[in-house]
C-alpha cells in the first residue's frame, strides 16, 4: 500500500506524464481538417447562418426588448440554452458519425496518435466552428451600441457564458455521435444528453425537494446566471470545463474500447471502465460542490454591483474587537425562479463579509426548511417566518414556502430582516443592519404630527383605521423615530425633522414649524398641491373635506388651515399650492396611456441636471416618478441659497387645480380632456435651501466644526423641499421591495438620501445608489420623443381650431343678438322678446355646433395618436428588421458562394474523369 503522499506523488507524476506526451501537432492537424470540411461546403455556413438568425430574432425580435427599454442581452440570456438544444446536436451528429458512415473511422485509427488526441482534434475542431458563430453574432453588440450604450462588462460575460456553454454540450454532442453510426440518431441522443444539462432540475422535482435541491448544482442555470449578470466566479468556470472533461474522458473510453480485454481481474472490463465513469463522476460533483462553497466571484460590470461597497468595507473596519457581531441567517436550500438570483446574492454578501471582517462579524448559514428544527429557531428567536413564493418555473405552479430571513445581534441590541425581496440590495440591508447594532447610539429623526397620519392608527374624524406608511418602518431601521405634535416642545438632541403636508396644518402648527426651522433643526418638507393618498388634504380644499357627515355634530369641525404660501414665502421658496406640473417623457412604453400628471423624471429626459450631479441626495440618481407635483422657485425676497435637486423636462407645463379636480353629487373626478401644451420651461420638483449666514461664527474662537449646541455657530435653516407626498407613498415601495420587471425608480433611494444629509449621516448614500445602471435605447427615445412632439402639436393646433371655430360661432350670435337690439321700428320690449328668442334659438344651434367641433377635435387627437403609434411600431420594426435580417446574409451570401464554387469543381472533375476515360 502506498501512502497518502506517495499516492499523490504517483498521481501527479501520470498526469503530468499523460500530458506531456500528448501530440499537439497531430490535434492542430485534425482539427484544421475537420474546420475545412465544415467550410468547404454549404453545411457550416447554413449552421452559422441559422445561429444568428435566431439569437438575434431571441435578442431584439420580442415585444419585451422595446417594452423593458434597456440595452442589454437579457431576453437573450433567457432562451439561449434553449436555442443550442437544437443547434449543438445539428453540428456535432456527423462528427463520428459520418466517419462510420464512410468507414474512415478505422483509417482515422491507425494512424500514430493516441485516442485522447483524436478525440481533442474533434471537439477542437466543432469548438472552432462554434467560435466562430459566435464571433460572427457580435453584430447583436453592435446593435446595442447603435441603440443605447450597453455595459460592455456585463455583454463580456454574456458572450463568454455563451462561449463555456456551447463546449460544454459540443463535448455531450460528440459522445451520442461516438455511440452511432446515423447521423439522425446522433442528432437524438445528442439533444438527449444537452437536454440533461437543462432540465435536471424540473426532472428531480418529480422526486422530492430534496432530490431537486440535491441536483440544483448539475443545472446548467445556476452557473451560467452568474454570468448573464456579469459576474466570473470560479464555480462556474469549473462546472463548465468538469462538464466538457468528463464527456470527453467517455468518449476516448469508447474510442479505447476496441482495445480492451475481456476481462480484468476476473471481472468485466466494461464494469470496470463503468465504476471508474462514476468515481470520476463524483469526483466532480463533489468538486463543483466544494469550490461553490469557496465562492471567488470576478465582478466585471462597470458599477462594480457585485462587490463590496467601500462603505461597506470601513464599516466592518470600524467595528470593535470586543463587540462583534453575530448575523444569522436562515436560508431555503432551494427556491423558486424568481428568488434563485436573490439567494445567490444573499449567500455570496454574506460570504464576502465574513471573509472581510474576520472575527469581527461571525456568520451563520442555516439552510432552514418549514417544519424543521431550524424554522422553529427562526420563529422562536426572531419571529422569522417563511413566506409563500408562487413556483411558476414548472407545470404545477406550486406555492413554497421560503426563508430568506436575517438576524443580526451585538450584545443587547438586536436587529432583524424578516424576509428579504427580490428587489432590495442585500449588502445595503446587510451592511445598514451591522452599523445598527454595532452602534448603540442612533441619530435622531422628529415626525411632525399633520393631517397625513404616517404612523397610522384610528382616525377619529373619518373613523378608520390604517396601517403605519412603510416610510416609517424603513426610518427605523437606521434611525430613532419620534413623533411631535402641535405644542410640544422638539427634543433638543433631534438631529432633523420630517413634516408631510404642512399645509394641512393649522395656523399655530405652522408657526411652530417656522420657528423649529428658523432655530436650525434640519428639516424636510414634503408639499403637495393634489395629494393623491388624501385629495381631501390638498391646500385648496377646506378643512374637514373628509369628516364623516353623521359624525359632524358629534365632533367639533377641525380648525382651518393655515397660510401655506405665506409659511413657504418665509423661509425662501416661492410655491404655489394651486398648481400641478404634467411632463410628457416618459421612458416606458408599456405605460403610455398613463397620463402626463404622472411625471417621469429621467437621465434621458433632455434637460440639463435632471438630477443635481454636485448634491449627494441626488448625484447618482437614474429615475423617479411623481404623481400630481407641484413646483418650487426661489422666493423674491429671501437671503437664502437656493439648490434645485430635481427638474423636469422642457415637455412639461402646468394646470391650476381647480382645472383639473372637479367637484360633483358623484364626488372628486378629474377632467381628463384638458390640452396639455407645454411652455419650455423645466419645473424644479425638489430644492434644498439654506441660509447664506448657516455656520458663521458669532465668537472669534468658535469653529464650523464645534458641536452643534455651542451658541457661537449660526446654525441657520437649513432644509430640502419636495413637491410631492405621494412618491413615497406605498406602491412605490412594493415596486421596488418586488424588483418587478423594469421598474427601478429611485424615489425610496432619493428620500433616504434627503434623510441622511440632513441628519448628516451620509455614510449610506453611495451604498444605497448602488444599482444597475438604467441604460436605456435611447436612439429609439431620440425618434419615439419627435413623434411624440409631432403629436403634441398636433393636438395643440386641433384646440386651437376648435376654439377659433367657437369664437367665431360665438360672435355670430352676439352679432345677429346686437342687430335686434339696434332696430329702431322695435319698441324695447319687442327687442327684449326677440333677442331672447333668437339667443334660444342660436343656442340650441351653438350647442350642437359645439358638439360636432369638440368630436371633430376628438377625431383629430384620436387620429394623431394613431399616427404616432403606428410611426413607432414602424421604429421598433425597422430595428428588428435591421437587427434579425441584416447580419445573417453576409454569411448566407458566402455560403451560396461556396455551395456554387463546389458544384462548378464537381462539374469539372466529372467532365475531366470523362475525359480520361474516354
Amino acid at each position: 500500500m502506498r501512502s497518502r503522499a506517495e499516492a499523490k506523488t504517483w498521481i501527479v507524476r501520470e498526469v503530468r506524464m499523460a500530458f506531456s506526451n500528448i501530440n499537439t501537432g497531430f490535434i492542430r492537424t485534425l482539427a484544421i481538417r475537420d474546420i475545412k470540411r465544415y467550410f468547404s461546403n454549404p453545411t457550416g455556413y447554413v449552421f452559422i447562418t441559422l445561429f444568428i438568425f435566431l439569437s438575434a430574432a431571441a435578442a431584439f425580435w420580442q415585444d419585451r426588448f422595446f417594452r423593458d427599454n434597456l440595452a442589454n442581452l437579457d431576453q437573450l440570456n433567457s432562451i439561449f440554452p434553449l436555442l443550442l438544444l437544437a443547434f449543438i446536436p445539428a453540428l456535432t451528429m456527423a462528427v463520428w458519425a459520418e466517419e462510420k458512415r464512410q468507414s474512415t473511422d478505422e483509417l482515422l485509427f491507425t494512424l500514430p496518435a493516441s485516442s485522447l488526441e483524436v478525440v481533442l482534434g474533434k471537439y477542437l475542431a466543432v469548438l472552432s466552428v462554434y467560435s466562430v458563430a459566435l464571433l460572427l453574432s457580435l453584430s447583436h453588440v453592435l446593435v446595442l451600441f447603435w441603440l443605447g450604450s450597453p455595459d460592455i462588462g456585463v455583454l463580456f460575460a454574456n458572450y463568454l457564458g455563451y462561449w463555456l456553454i456551447g463546449g460544454a454540450l459540443i463535448s455531450a454532442g460528440i459522445l451520442a455521435s461516438a455511440l452511432t453510426a446515423n447521423p439522425a440518431i446522433a442528432f437524438i441522443l445528442g439533444a438527449i444528453f444537452c437536454s440533461a444539462f437543462l432540465f435536471i432540475r424540473s426532472v428531480a422535482e418529480i422526486g422530492g425537494e430534496w432530490l431537486a435541491g440535491f441536483t440544483a448544482p448539475l443545472s446548467i442555470y445556476r452557473s451560467f446566471n452568474d454570468l448573464a449578470s456579469g459576474v466570473i466566479s470560479l464555480s462556474a468556470l469549473v462546472y463548465f470545463i468538469s462538464a466538457a472533461g468528463v464527456f470527453l474522458y467517455i468518449n476516448t473510453l469508447l474510442i479505447d474500447r476496441r482495445h480492451w480485454p475481456l476481462k480484468m481481474e476476473g471481472r468485466p472490463t466494461s464494469l470496470h471502465y463503468l465504476v471508474r465513469i462514476a468515481s470520476i463522476m463524483l469526483i466532480v460533483f463533489s468538486l463543483n460542490i466544494m469550490i461553490s462553497r469557496w465562492g471567488f466571484r470576478l465582478d466585471v460590470t462597470a458599477e462594480q454591483l457585485h462587490s463590496l461597497n467601500s462603505e461597506t468595507e470601513d464599516l466592518l473596519d470600524e467595528i470593535s474587537d470586543d463587540r462583534p457581531v453575530f448575523v444569522q441567517a436562515y436560508i431555503s436550500p432551494s427556491v423558486p425562479e424568481t428568488y434563485v438570483q436573490t439567494r445567490a446574492n444573499l449567500l455570496g454578501i454574506l460570504k464576502e463579509v465574513d471573509s472581510a471582517a474576520g472575527q469581527k462579524v461571525q456568520v451563520l448559514i442555516n439552510e432552514t426548511d418549514p417544519f424543521t428544527e431550524e424554522a422553529r429557531d427562526a420563529r422562536e428567536k426572531f419571529g422569522i417566518m417563511p413566506r409563500k413564493v408562487t413556483d411558476f418555473g414548472n407545470a404545477r405552479s406550486s406555492t413554497d414556502d421560503v426563508f430568506l430571513g436575517l438576524a443580526f445581534t451585538c450584545g443587547a441590541e438586536e436587529m432583524v430582516i424578516p424576509f428579504l425581496d427580490r428587489g432590495l440590495s442585500p449588502e445595503y440591508e446587510i451592511a445598514r443592519s451591522i452599523r445598527v447594532v454595532a452602534k448603540s447610539e442612533r441619530k435622531k429623526i422628529g415626525v411632525f404630527q399633520t393631517g397625513i397620519n404616517l404612523f397610522g392608527g384610528m382616525d377619529y374624524q373619518t373613523m378608520q383605521s390604517s396601517p403605519p406608511w412603510s416610510v416609517v418602518t424603513e426610518l427605523r431601521k437606521q434611525y430613532e423615530i419620534v413623533q411631535l405634535a402641535e405644542g410640544q416642545e422638539a427634543p433638543e438632541d433631534l438631529d432633523a425633522l420630517l413634516v408631510a403636508l404642512p399645509s394641512s396644518m393649522p395656523q399655530p402648527g405652522m408657526d411652530q414649524l417656522k420657528s423649529m426651522i428658523r432655530s436650525g433643526i434640519p428639516t424636510l418638507l414634503l408639499v403637495d398641491p393634489m395629494p393623491a393618498v388624501d385629495i381631501n388634504q390638498a391646500p385648496s380644499e377646506q378643512a374637514g373635506a373628509s369628516m364623516n357627515p353623521f359624525m359632524q355634530s358629534q365632533q367639533q369641525q377641525p380648525p382651518p388651515k393655515g397660510n401655506i404660501n405665506q409659511l413657504m414665502a418665509d423661509i425662501g421658496v416661492s410655491w404655489d399650492s394651486g398648481k400641478i406640473v404634467w411632463d410628457t417623457y416618459n421612458p416606458h412604453p408599456e405605460m403610455a396611456q398613463m397620463p402626463p400628471e404622472i411625471v417621469f423624471v429621467g437621465v434621458g429626459n433632455q434637460t440639463k441636471e435632471t438630477f443635481n450631479p454636485d448634491h449627494q441626495g441626488s448625484a447618482q440618481l437614474q429615475e423617479a416618478v411623481f404623481i400630481y407635483p407641484g413646483h418650487l422657485n426661489k422666493a423674491a425676497e429671501g437671503n437664502v441659497d437656493f439648490i434645485p435637486l430635481i427638474k423636469t423636462s422642457v415637455n412639461s407645463g402646468r394646470f391650476d387645480y381647480r382645472q383639473l379636480v372637479q367637484r360633483s353629487f358623484f364626488g372628486i373626478q378629474l377632467n381628463p380632456n384638458l390640452p396639455h401644451r407645454p411652455d419650455d420651461n423645466g419645473y424644479i420638483l425638489a430644492a434644498q435651501i439654506k441660509d447664506k449666514t448657516a455656520g458663521e461664527t458669532n465668537d472669534e474662537n468658535s469653529s464650523p466644526s464645534a458641536d452643534k449646541e455651542n451658541s457661537g455657530v449660526n446654525r441657520g435653516q437649513n432644509l430640502i423641499v419636495i413637491a410631492d407626498l405621494d412618491f413615497i407613498s406605498e406602491q412605490f415601495f412594493q415596486i421596488r421591495a418586488r424588483g418587478a420587471g423594469n421598474l427601478i425608480f429611485d424615489n425610496v433611494t432619493f428620500f433616504l438620501n434627503c434623510i441622511d444629509v440632513l441628519a448628516g449621516d451620509e455614510s449610506f448614500i453611495n451604498l444605497r445608489n448602488k444599482r444597475l445602471a438604467h441604460r436605456t435605447l435611447e436612439r429609439v427615445e431620440r425618434q419615439t420623443r419627435s413623434f411624440i412632439n409631432q403629436r403634441l402639436a398636433e393636438e395643440e393646433e386641433a384646440e386651437a381650431e376648435a376654439d377659433r371655430a367657437l369664437q367665431e360661432a360665438q360672435e355670430r350670435l352676439d352679432q345677429k343678438v346686437a342687430e335686434v337690439r339696434q332696430r329702431p321700428d322695435l319698441d324695447d320690449r319687442t327687442k327684449e322678446i326677440m333677442a331672447r328668442n333668437l339667443q334660444e334659438v342660436e343656442n340650441r344651434r351653438f350647442e350642437v355646433l359645439q358638439t360636432n367641433i369638440e368630436t371633430e377635435r376628438d377625431a383629430k387627437i384620436a387620429s394623431s395618436m394613431e399616427r404616432m403609434e403606428d410611426q413607432i411600431r414602424r421604429i421598433e420594426n425597422t430595428i428588428k428588421t435591421f437587427a434579425v435580417v441584416i447580419p445573417p446574409i453576409p454569411v448566407f451570401v458566402l455560403g451560396v458562394y461556396i455551395f456554387i464554387r463546389r458544384q462548378r469543381k464537381e462539374k469539372e472533375g466529372a467532365a475531366a474523369a470523362r475525359r480520361l476515360r474516354g
